[in-house]
């Protein structure tokens, strides 16, 4: 009796060790993810601001700016602990990406800034909505539930940039 308590005990045990290494297995997965879309999204906004003409466009990426600025301490704090498997490759990796997409596309700039930012934040807010959903970190999830409002309000923002801008370039075009 004795030796099938302590196997029973041995075997929970040690199942209980890999759901908390599957667990932190998944944390580190998301906590990247998270890492590479903020600093995606930092990167738009230097880009937005350097390359743009447009003062709403503009404006629009010094609120990102300031968005990812004003999170970052509240995200330090949510991935303290958290293994991030990251190295300067991947960062290098992002930024050439992006500059590419700057150089290689035949769409007007604005419109191009816009598109990547959009891209960029409905990434976002999909990753930060499956997080509260799955609720596996108790830190990133309330992490993700205090920044998603702001999210949501850089997309509606981004939106009526968007139908200002079309609506300047359908002036133009007459």
């Amino acid at each position: 009796m004795k030796t099938r308590t302590i196997l029973l005990f041995l075997i929970v045990g040690f199942s209980s060790c890999k759901m908390d290494d599957a667990a932190k297995q998944r944390e580190a997965i998301v906590v990247r993810e998270l890492v590479l879309l903020r600093t995606e999204g930092l990167a738009l906004a230097e880009f937005v601001g350097a390359k743009s003409l447009d003062a709403d466009v503009i404006q629009l990426g010094e609120q990102l700016r300031a968005y990812y600025q004003q999170t970052h301490p509240d995200f330090l704090q949510a991935c303290t602990g958290s293994q991030i498997d990251l190295n300067d490759a991947d960062f290098d990796s992002l930024w050439t990406n992006i500059s590419d997409r700057f150089v290689s596309d035949d769409q007007s700039m604005e419109s191009l800034c816009l598109q990547l930012c959009d891209e960029n934040i409905r990434a976002s807010i999909k990753l930060y909505e499956d997080i509260i959903r799955t609720r596996e970190s108790e830190k990133i999830s309330y992490f993700s539930f205090i920044a998603l409002p702001d999210l949501y309000n850089q997309q509606q923002q981004l939106h009526k940039v968007r139908s200002h801008f079309r609506a300047q370039q359908m002036q133009i075009s007459w």
